[in-house]
């Protein structure tokens, strides 16, 4: 991000250290940018960014926009561009909110969504906060168009650097559809296996 020309004061990084939990932590987090206008762009862990993210994030810089789709588990794969959010990605590895959005996604979530008993499962899990984020979009703003970009401003790499935390008995990994920067991705494969030599 740096070497693209993100500032550092534009990157902040936010680390589960008290073991909330996915879902908790995400949640927290959300509640706060609603201190802030505009909105923010929201990365996990374990991305590799393509090489012009941060060119296209300034240019896409309004409203709800899913910069990731995975191959694997999403089914609504072939629906790109605007969509209403029945047919949005599950886009957390890299998904763009407007502030004002996050901040009442959280408090529908911690007022209602949290204490429904058709939800106890997820939200025991302390996992699914895509899932948490859509149904509040479908709930509240079912008619809201949002963007499922292609091609893809990530691509999900927990494959590279030792699988995946929450979910440790998917199979399989969970690679985007539409990432176009394979040589990225080989590049990092390269660094990663020349570490410590």
């Amino acid at each position: 991000m740096l070497e693209q020309g993100i500032e550092r004061d534009e990157i902040e990084v936010r680390n589960d250290d008290k073991g909330k939990g996915n879902l908790l932590q995400c949640m927290e987090s959300f509640k706060d940018c609603g201190e802030r206008e505009g909105g923010i762009w929201h990365l996990q862990d374990d991305v590799i960014i393509s090489g012009d993210f941060h060119k296209r994030t300034k240019e896409l810089n309004n409203g709800v926009v899913c910069g990731f789709c995975c191959q694997k588990f999403e089914s609504e794969a072939t629906r790109s561009g605007d969509v209403y959010p029945e047919h949005m990605w599950y886009s957390f590895p890299c998904i763009r909110i407007p502030n004002r959005l996050a901040k009442e996604c959280s408090e529908w979530f911690f007022d209602d969504a949290s204490k429904r008993r058709v939800w106890a499962f997820e939200v025991n899990s302390k996992k699914y906060d895509d899932f948490f984020w859509r149904e509040f979009m479908i709930e509240r703003y079912p008619t809201v168009k949002v963007v499922n970009l292609r091609p893809s401003l990530v691509d999900h790499i927990d494959y590279l650097i030792g699988g995946s935390i929450i979910n440790t008995l998917r199979k399989g990994q969970g690679r985007a559809c539409y990432f176009e920067d394979e040589h990225l991705i080989k590049k990092l494969e390269e660094q990663l296996k020349n570490r410590g030599k």
